[in-house]
């Protein structure tokens, strides 16, 4: 059990700015003090105020330090992490006159919001599945596989009203309940991280910050609306490399145990592999049909 938790951003804009050579330096900072059995550092997701970051949150007193460097990191390990004093220059301050903000919630930037998508970001570390499950990761999964049959998950997302993000807003139910009724030797689950709609919701902030959220409503949706396949694939348009929680982590649904070789990843413009003759798709949208139905189906709103 640490007694301080520092919560470093490791979401895109951070870490253009610098965030990983902090994170380093909290590392070696905190051995040189012999704090390392007292003190943990966290790489977490984004936290969404990417204009003042680096960004770096001291947990418990939930202190919010902005634009931090690395020669930064020396001063808050000494006054804030051994004396407990927090450093009042790294401290996040508000636009308003007057107004000067030590923790995160007293912000006017997060104390109105109510967080459904991102709720996890910039809180767990996303490449640990232990964080995930402390945050109830993985209770709507199981009480899919053990409580629930495919019809009534269905008529629980259409009684919820989730629909997709695109222009249509067509219901999350009713594609599912299509795509179960659809008769097909092989049905696949992709997951659409598309970041080119202009003024859409950015599915990157969910892929680096909440991963598991995103295997989880996958994996509902193969036991839903696939039955128990094989295998689901996952076609990422958005640029660079998938999270490496998404390489690791191992799930059950049903028969089919879903593994690091059972996730497909292929590029922009590179043909897809071979499909059987007469495949079925199913396109699930990471903030309505993955995020908030998770939500949905692990208690009642």
């Amino acid at each position: 059990m640490y007694r301080s938790s520092v919560l470093v951003c490791g979401g895109t804009g951070c870490t253009s700015s610098g965030s990983p050579k902090i994170q380093d330096n909290f590392k070696a900072e905190i051995a040189a003090a012999g704090l390392q059995d007292e003190v943990e550092v966290v790489q977490t997701g984004c936290h969404g105020l990417c204009a003042v970051g680096p960004i770096v949150i001291v947990y418990p007193d939930a202190v919010y330090y902005s634009h931090v460097q690395p020669e930064d990191v020396h001063e808050i390990v000494a006054e804030h992490l051994l004396k407990g004093r927090p450093v009042e220059r790294l401290i996040y301050k508000e636009t308003t006159p007057k107004a000067e903000v030590k923790t995160l919630n007293d912000t006017a930037f997060y104390k109105k919001q109510h967080r459904i998508a991102l709720r996890n970001c910039g809180v767990i570390n996303p490449e640990r599945i232990e964080e995930y499950i402390a945050r109830d990761g993985y209770q709507a999964l199981g009480k899919v596989l053990t409580t629930m049959t495919p019809d009534e998950v269905i008529e629980t997302i259409l009684a919820s009203g989730l629909r997709g993000r695109g222009g249509a807003g067509f219901p999350t139910g009713l594609k599912w309940k299509f795509a179960k009724g659809y008769d097909a030797p092989q049905k696949y689950v992709c997951c659409n991280a598309d970041e080119g709609d202009p003024g859409a919701f950015m599915d990157r902030s969910v892929l680096e910050g909440d991963p598991h959220v995103v295997l989880e409503a996958m994996a509902i949706a193969s036991r839903t609306a696939c039955g128990s396949p094989s295998r689901m694939e996952r076609s990422m348009n958005a640029p660079g490399s998938p999270s490496s929680a998404l390489q690791q982590t191992y799930l059950s649904s049903g028969s089919a145990l879903l593994t690091a070789q059972n996730f497909h990843f292929w590029p922009v413009g590179k043909p897809a592999p071979p499909r059987p003759r007469r495949p079925a798709f199913l396109m699930i949208s990471i903030t309505s049909s993955g995020v908030c139905l998770v939500r949905a189906l692990a208690r009642a709103w």
